[in-house]
């Protein structure tokens, strides 16, 4: 009875583990945004010196703070398109004295075409050879 038990569990937690990676055709995946997205442009308006409140309105609410390090703000973010690979980025946001100092991480380059599916980027493939057709 025992080895019947044990059997049912390993075969439950394998079927579990199994089910996160595996990608059946034809199911919708919806695509999953987490955290902050920080641009490029966003970063070019932070200037040293700048309060904490300026640098909110600037890139918006941090994900995280460490309360004990409030001198370091954390911009993670991830982005899980239902069709093609994960983006993340991390960008970090140092604080000396109460005022901005430098941040560190880099902006994913051309997120648009890496964020969007693949069906909207065939789509606006599909859009410009016909204005392309149509001229």
């Amino acid at each position: 009875m025992s080895r019947i038990l044990v059997t049912l569990l390993l075969v439950s937690l394998l079927a579990s583990a199994g089910c996160s990676t595996l990608r059946f055709p034809g199911v919708y995946r919806i695509d999953i945004p987490q955290g902050n997205f920080v641009t490029e442009d966003m970063l070019s308006e932070l200037q040293p010196g700048m309060t904490p409140e300026q640098v909110r309105y600037v890139l918006g609410a941090p994900t995280l703070v460490d309360p004990f390090t409030p001198d370091l703000w954390l911009y993670p973010m991830t982005y899980r398109p239902g069709k093609g690979d994960k983006v993340s980025q991390n960008i970090a946001v140092y604080f000396e004295d109460g005022a901005y100092r430098r941040y560190e991480g880099e902006v994913i380059e051309d997120i648009k075409s890496k964020t969007s599916g693949r069906s909207d980027i065939e789509l606006q493939r599909k859009a410009a050879d016909r204005r392309n057709d149509a001229q």
